[in-house]
């Protein structure tokens, strides 16, 4: 058992179920299923070689049609298997930072995909909510102009009970930061680390903020990139966040019950 979040002085009452967060070891990429009740978000599919593999986790977990699905940025290890989740699955609601995106083949891929299944592409509002099950999912940023394909991506916080998850797509601290100073919350109990543990995408600035209990990096094993970097290693150490990561632990399964999260 992790003590992260007590349940405390609260005006709602005590979720009955539980939020499961799988993130998925793909490799080199992100694909996250969140679970709730009997709904389901997926939020990125991972890179082309992972497709296969992300449908079939989504079929052992027991997934029939995904509630929503979301794609956070353009970048191939992100979307590449999006193609194999909607040929082989029913998506409610399909998000993406936008419709078309031509600097990106796989993202044009996925559009052509998209299309096929007859699913439109929602670029959600900022600040929009959606309820998962009991959770309730907040799109937070990106809250300013993006620079880069990474910052441009989609940032979402789940909420449930007392506890609450941040997935950050590949956003630069920079941009993170942005969205803090435009409002948004961000203080989280698990942190998706962004763009797999780079230095770019977490400092001591944001952690102060986000303050997050654990910490994960969705990242392969002897990437080229050196994910996660050593910097941010030695700042979660300082801080004494614990981190989980899917080149050394697998496929990372974390189950809130609205006071507390348990790793699996």
């Amino acid at each position: 058992k992790l003590g992260i979040a007590s349940w405390g002085e609260q005006s709602a009452p005590m979720p009955t179920g539980q939020l499961r967060a799988a993130y998925i070891d793909v490799g080199q990429g992100d694909a996250i299923l969140l679970s709730c009740g009997d709904e389901h978000m997926l939020i990125d599919a991972g890179p082309v070689s992972a497709g296969i593999a992300v449908t079939e986790y989504l079929r052992l977990s027991g997934v029939e049609k995904l509630d929503y699905f979301v794609v956070t940025h353009a970048h191939e290890d992100h979307c590449g298997g999006a193609d194999d989740v909607l040929t082989d699955f029913g998506v409610g609601t399909l998000f993406a930072p936008y419709t078309e995106f031509d600097e990106s083949g796989a993202f044009t891929y996925f559009e052509d995909a998209a299309a096929e299944a007859g699913v439109d592409i929602t670029v959600p509002a900022l600040g929009s909510q959606y309820t998962l099950g009991e959770a309730v999912i907040t799109f937070v940023g990106p809250a300013s102009e993006p620079g880069s394909i990474n910052d441009g991506s989609l940032v979402l916080r789940a909420d449930f009970g007392g506890t609450s998850f941040l997935f950050t797509g590949d956003a630069s601290t920079g941009a993170l930061l942005d969205d803090i100073a435009a409002g948004y919350d961000l203080e989280c109990d698990v942190l998706k680390l962004s763009h797999h543990g780079s230095s770019d995408g977490t400092d001591d600035t944001l952690l102060q903020y986000v303050s997050p209990s654990i910490a994960v990096a969705c990242v392969g094993a002897d990437n080229r990139y050196g994910h996660p970097h050593d910097e941010v290693l030695s700042l979660l150490e300082a801080y004494g966040i614990p981190i989980y990561r899917t080149d050394a632990d697998g496929t990372v399964v974390l189950v809130s019950d609205g006071a507390a999260i348990y790793k699996y």
